[in-house]
């Protein structure tokens, strides 16, 4: 908890004075170390494969197009019908996974009208022990936001919140000033809600331009992030870096704002990658991702269709999809989504889970 709060108050106070490329270039030489010591002592840090699924499909629309993100040049995703959503859920339980991501790689949440109902059944799933998910809140009315209050199950909740103020909140996600004002009025509702019994925990990031000085006059965003700093100790968490999701989004894309992508090039790669374990991803066709990174923007993860065969199989080493994935980055071959990814985690690197090592984790994918 120090070291968490020491990091929060040092990206606080000096991240918007550091340079991105050198964190860039100290990250990666500080995991190559890491990496390298742990893979010669023959240690693994692999998460257990049976805990946490993203179903991502609940929306892959999303109401903002923000220039840092490829939904902004793609065409837009459909909804995951309820009877699939609950196919899915049943499945993945069955298989033993408790905890439901709800976020889309390119979406909102809230753009599916049949949200809540989703979230109500996982609160009814015996089997499910908890669902998060992230939101640009400007969707949301207020009534719904009230509803989140009755949600039993729901660990966190994470807002994401883009820019400092009218302008910059405009600039970064081509919204209009109605949504501004729409996001304002949405976190102050949350706001005075705060203090009522809840299942969440609340999680507030912010990305704003380069140009951001925090200085007075503050804006109405601005100060009601400060509010829930002051009085409900929800710290907003600034992040200073934006990966490119597998090239698909260039400098040039955001050049105007002074944004800087980071792309997979200055990530150091060896070994398997832990990712796979803890994000694969269901879309809303019932297609799965071996990888929930850049899910939904390249296919070459695609490992199989819930509707074709059941998500036990499609996740297991009896499937050669999803065994050549975990094989090939064994051998320290990445396809190229993979190769240019910048959220890469290497096996002999620790991580926020309980530790497994391969072997463990191919008993478990052979069950």
């Amino acid at each position: 908890m120090l070291l968490k709060t020491i990091k929060r108050q040092v990206k606080k106070h000096i991240g918007p004075y550091i340079n991105p490329d050198f964190v860039t270039f100290l990250r990666k030489y500080v995991d190559i170390a890491e990496i390298n010591l742990n893979a010669a002592l023959g240690k693994h840090f692999l998460p257990y494969p049976r805990q946490t699924i993203r179903v991502m499909g609940t929306s892959s629309c999303c109401n903002l197009s923000c220039r840092f993100c490829p939904s902004s040049k793609e065409e837009r995703g459909k909804i995951m019908p309820m009877t699939l959503f609950q196919e899915v859920i049943n499945q993945a339980a069955d298989m033993g996974f408790s905890v439901i991501d709800l976020t889309p790689i390119r979406g909102e949440v809230f753009m599916d009208k049949s949200a809540l109902d989703k979230m109500q059944h996982l609160d009814n799933h015996p089997k499910i022990k908890g669902y998060k998910f992230f939101t640009n809140f400007v969707v949301p009315s207020e009534q719904t936001i009230k509803e989140l209050f009755q949600l039993r199950k729901l660990n966190t909740l994470r807002v994401s919140i883009y820019g400092h103020d009218e302008q910059s909140f405009c600039d970064l996600t081509r919204g209009t000033k109605k949504e501004y004002h729409r996001l304002v009025k949405n976190l102050n509702s949350l706001y005075e809600l705060y203090d009522q019994n809840r299942s969440f925990h609340l999680e507030l990031l912010g990305r704003t331009v380069p140009s951001f000085s925090g200085k007075w006059p503050r804006s109405e965003l601005q100060e009601i992030v400060l509010n829930f700093e002051k009085t409900h100790q929800v710290v907003c968490d600034g992040i200073f870096l934006y990966h490119d999701y597998g090239g698909k989004v260039t400098n040039e894309d955001v050049k105007s704002l002074g944004l800087r992508m980071t792309d997979g090039s200055n990530v150091y790669k060896k070994g398997l990658c832990s990712t796979i374990f803890i994000w694969a991803s269901v879309l809303e066709d019932g297609r799965v991702d071996a990888c929930g990174c850049n899910s939904g923007i390249d296919d070459s993860l695609i490992v199989g269709d819930i509707k074709k065969k059941p998500l036990s199989y499609i996740l297991s080493l009896n499937n050669p999809l999803y065994a050549d994935i975990i094989h090939e980055q064994i051998e320290g071959k990445f396809r190229p989504i993979c190769k240019n990814c910048t959220i890469y985690h290497s096996i002999y690197k620790h991580g926020w889970w309980k530790n497994y090592n391969l072997n463990q984790v191919k008993a478990l994918l052979n069950r």
